[in-house]
Order: structure tokens, then sequence, then C-alpha cells
């Protein structure tokens, strides 16, 4: 630091000409991270870039809506989140994820006939990360890094489900949500009360919300440490997957996410995964 005891993102933000001050701050938060130091708090943000904690609380909000950081589960704080995880060195963990999950998804695809995904979380939006074609000629058009709004969505909704209560609040202030179908959850409330069943039964439906005539399952897939790291989902035509068979869908994805799950190291007693 200069011993002026300003920073870097603090003399950006000041208006050097051509840059963008917000942007810039927000940026040079990823400068407080080092390998002992994981977690910086609100408090620790405004005093590196020079700012109010009010604004500094601002920028961490506006970094974990957008998927760059998330509250840190131990301690007050945040931590790098899922998308800068992919962006940055730990990118090399959703290839490991491609990696373990394609031949579990290869036979299950092999079995159900339908299009299989694997997806993780980023702000609001879920973001497919694997995927292998179902054989029927007539399927989810889908490919490697679609997005999707995540209440739209079974993958993104079993992601949801893996959230705090307070990470969840910060992502959806608002009660109306948008919607992409007639069946698209419309409030906040609604899909608080869905997520609450998804934890209880392991699995997430799409029910026509994001599409009309595509139904899909999806369930959860565990990290090392227990928490929900991505969603497996297996997706297809309203007319081949009906309500009445769904529970065949469902233990078949959850057999296949338990395997992919073992395979990256999960605890066997991951909550509401394969219950």
């Amino acid at each position: 630091m200069p011993l002026d005891g300003t920073t870097d993102a603090t003399r950006l933000s000041r208006g050097e000409a051509g840059l963008v001050g917000s942007l810039k701050n927000g940026l040079g938060v990823f400068d407080m991270f080092r390998p002992d130091h994981p977690t910086v708090t609100v408090g620790e943000i405004a005093r590196y870039l020079g700012v109010h904690k009010s604004s500094a609380s601002r920028i961490a909000a506006t970094l974990v809506a957008s998927g760059c950081l998330r509250p840190s589960l131990r301690s007050a704080g945040f931590q790098l989140g899922g998308k800068m995880s992919r962006l940055g060195s730990i990118a090399a963990v959703d290839s490991t994820l491609a990696d373990v999950a394609n031949p579990i998804m290869r036979a299950l695809v092999d079995d159900v006939g339908e299009t299989c995904h694997v997806g993780v979380l980023e702000g609001r939006e879920a973001v497919t990360v694997a995927l292998i074609d179902g054989s029927y000629a007539v399927r989810m058009h889908s490919w490697v890094g679609k997005r999707s709004p995540a209440h739209w969505t079974a993958m993104g909704k079993v992601l949801l489900a893996g959230l705090t209560d307070s990470t969840f609040d910060m992502l959806f202030a608002s009660e109306k949500l948008p919607v992409a179908t007639p069946h698209s959850l419309p409030t906040k409330s609604e899909l608080k009360a869905q997520l609450l069943m998804i934890r209880k039964h392991g699995f997430a439906l799409d029910n026509e919300e994001l599409e009309i005539g595509l139904r899909c399952v999806a369930t959860p897939i565990f990290d090392r440490e227990g928490r929900v790291s991505a969603s497996l989902t297996i997706a297809g035509s309203s007319s081949r997957m009906p309500i009445s068979n769904i529970d065949e869908y469902v233990e078949k994805a959850k057999l296949s996410a338990k395997k992919i799950s073992a395979e990256l190291g999960a605890p066997t007693d991951a909550p509401f995964a394969n219950d």
C-alpha cells in the first residue's frame, strides 16, 4: 500500500480518466482475498476501498447477487462465490465435475432416453456445465453455458434450496418474481414454500414453468463439505414424462446424483439428497 494510505482501488474510484469508479471498487474487493485470508467483512471492504460502510454493504450485496461472492457459512463476512471459482483457479473444479458426471449421465441417458444435464448457481441464474443429449428426435434444446432464471427450472430450484435463508433473501429482495409461463412461480413466498418441500423430499420439479411442453426433475449434488454444489436434471417432453411416472425419474436421478456426489467426496450424511 502506498505511503498516503490509499489503495489502487481507492485511487481508481476517484475518477481516473476513462475508468468506471464503481466497477473498479467492485473489482478491488477481489484483491483483498488471499489463501490465508479467504473471508472479508463489510468493514474491511469499507476500509480497503476508502468508502462508507453503507456503500461497502451495497457493493458486497451486488457481488453476491451476481454470484461473485457468497456469505460465509462459518463466520461473518463473504467468500469467493461460484462464478469466481469457475473463472479463477477453481475453474478446474467444473472440469472435474463434468469429468465425473459425464459417464454417470451417459448411463442415465441410456436408461431413460431423455436429456440429462448438470448445472451450478451463479447469482439468480442456473448455468449448465455438463450435458448429455437424449436419444429422442424431439428433445430439450440446451447447451453447455446455457443460463436460465433459477426459479423457473428444476435445476435452479434445487440449487436455491441449498442456500441459507439470508442468502436467498439477499438474492430475492422483491416479493414479485418474473414469470416465463402461466405455470411459473409468481412470488417469493410461493418459491420459499416450494424450496421447503424440495429440502424435505430431495428433488425439484419443473412442471412447464420454463417452457410449455417441458418437464424436468432435478436432484442435488454435494461437495466434500456436504453443501449443495450442483444439480443433476432429467429433462424431456411432458408427454413422455407424465406426472404419474415422475417418481421413477426422481429415483433414477437421485441414484445418479448420489454416485456423482460420492465421486466428489461428499459425506454420506449430506442433507436432503437421498432420503
